[in-house]
């Protein structure tokens, strides 16, 4: 599963960026105070080295004896208990003068030999490694008659000052973090007040709009900007409870209107089914009609050859044949009549009362087909049922006869034109917790465009010709709500449509 990053909130979010800031601009000029007290430190040093150097460069010039310096050195550690070691060495590092006597005369080593420019004197830090406490080394140039001729280097104790600068370090250091603390416990309070609450109060306004409550006009003594935005949510919810009020209206009068367009697409369909019973029962009836006036005519005349007395014992078993001929026939007639008269009367019933049964499938497909016949006829389409005779089903007949009715409606009034010739098929596939029901045409298909939208109500290409765009709306409202299946539409232009329906197998319950 993802992560969800939590997000701060704004209040944090400022808080956290002012602290930021600060604690930038106080780390920056913590840098720049400790580079400023560097540069005064070695700029102190620069002035005592400078000090020494004139006096030794003075008695040097002057009596050219190392021994005059030896003496200098030697009151110059007396005098500044600070100088931890002096040593004054030609170019060529060899030792001329040292504090420690011991190394008069000896060599420094190549790598340890700095001879400063003129009137320039050089200040570095010897590192911890090679002396238990903080010292610096200032080497000065040493000049004999305006040339360098060497240098005198001095090991000073900076432990004062490294003091200093720690102390000052932690000084800036404290009231810094002081500062930030303080100043973020400023702003969180302040963004409270004049932020984060009135935000709240808006929030929890909106919350309320959304659940449908009553909400009170907004009022905050805050800045100019909290109080424009309240202002204008106010005005919001007043706008919205309007659109509300005519939304409500509009829905109100579009259910009325669309239960009115339903009520007619159902009546439409049964009126589809009584020019089926019509068309149906007429040809049943117009034989039996017929048998009957052909069999009252032959009686007639059989009746006369008997009053004659010239009838024959052939003459009357003829007449006993097409006697028993006519009954067989006007039987057949009036008991296919009476079949289909129960089974428009049931599908009727079906479509006009939602009630679930327990019925043949395929018989009734058989039943729903025939009342279509009067619409079919006009066409050159055939219609063919894949179901197993004995497969029965426990759901909505009603619901399914208004669900197929649609579907070869559709097909005929989109997917075809008058002249062509097409097949349209209903197949049936029993499975261990579903029905599929599988409808297909051989038309001229969907664009992807009208596939996206073929189960939108008041979706229809062919508004013009007075298509209501309810019919697929209504076979998808059945199929997902009163049989609590499912359905997929899957076309392609030029190459016809199919309809995959799921129809959930259920067990008729035990009265």
């Amino acid at each position: 599963m993802p992560i969800l990053r939590k997000k701060l909130s704004l209040q944090k979010r400022i808080v956290f960026l002012i602290t930021s800031v600060t604690v930038i601009m106080i780390s920056t000029m913590m840098v720049f105070d400790t580079m400023s007290l560097n540069q005064s430190i070695k700029e102190a040093y620069v002035s005592q080295i400078s000090g020494m150097t004139i006096a030794i460069n003075g008695r040097y010039e002057e009596s050219r004896s190392v021994s005059d310096v030896q003496q200098i050195f030697d009151y110059i550690q007396y005098k500044n208990n600070r100088v931890l070691e002096m040593k004054l060495y030609s170019k060529d590092g060899a030792i001329l003068a040292a504090s420690d006597r011991a190394v008069v005369g000896k060599r420094l080593d190549p790598s340890s030999i700095i001879i400063p420019k003129q009137d320039k004197t050089i200040v570095d830090r010897v590192p911890m490694a090679q002396s238990d406490k903080p010292v610096v080394r200032l080497i000065a140039p040493l000049q004999e008659d305006g040339v360098v001729v060497g240098a005198v280097e001095v090991i000073f104790d900076s432990s004062e000052e490294t003091l200093l600068l720690k102390k000052r370090t932690k000084l800036i250091l404290a009231v810094g973090i002081s500062i930030a603390i303080i100043l973020s416990i400023l702003l969180w309070l302040i963004l409270r007040t004049i932020v984060i609450r009135p935000l709240s109060k808006l929030r929890e306004a909106a919350v309320i709009v959304k659940q449908g409550g009553e909400l009170p006009m907004l009022q905050f003594q805050t800045s100019p900007e909290i109080t424009e935005v309240s202002e204008a949510f106010n005005d919001m919810v007043k706008n919205l409870d309007e659109r509300y009020q005519e939304l409500q209206q509009a829905l109100n009068t579009l259910q009325i209107t669309q239960d009115q367009l339903v009520q007619s697409e159902k009546m439409g369909a049964l009126g589809n089914l009584v020019a089926g019973v019509s068309h149906e029962i007429n040809t049943p009836i117009g034989i039996g009609i017929t048998a009957i006036t052909y069999l009252d005519q032959k009686s007639k005349d059989f009746r006369s050859l008997y009053e004659t007395g010239k009838m024959k014992k052939s003459d009357l078993e003829q007449f006993l044949s097409i006697i028993g001929e006519t009954n067989a026939m006007v039987l057949t007639n009036l008991e296919r009549a009476s079949s289909l008269v129960r089974s428009f009367k049931q599908i009727s019933v079906d479509q006009s009362v939602e009630v679930k049964r327990t019925f043949l499938l395929r018989e009734y497909l058989e039943g729903i087909v025939a009342s279509l016949k009067p619409s079919l006829k006009k066409t050159r389409l055939r219609v063919d049922i894949y179901c197993d005779d004995r497969l029965n089903l426990y759901t909505y007949p009603g619901a399914l006869s208004q669900i197929v009715t649609n579907l070869v409606m559709n097909s005929l009034n989109h997917a075809y034109v008058p002249e062509d010739e097409g097949s349209l098929s209903l197949r049936v596939t029993k499975h261990q917790d579903h029905i599929l029901l599988a409808y297909s045409d051989d038309g001229k298909g969907m664009t992807q465009e009208v596939l996206d939208h073929i189960f939108d109500p008041f979706f229809t290409t062919s508004r013009g010709k007075g298509g209501t765009g309810l019919g697929m709306n209504i076979v998808y409202n059945l199929v997902t709500q009163s049989l609590n299946g499912g359905i997929q539409c899957f076309s392609t232009l030029g190459q016809g449509s199919l309809f995959m329906i799921t129809i959930p197998i259920e067990e008729e319950p035990e009265l």
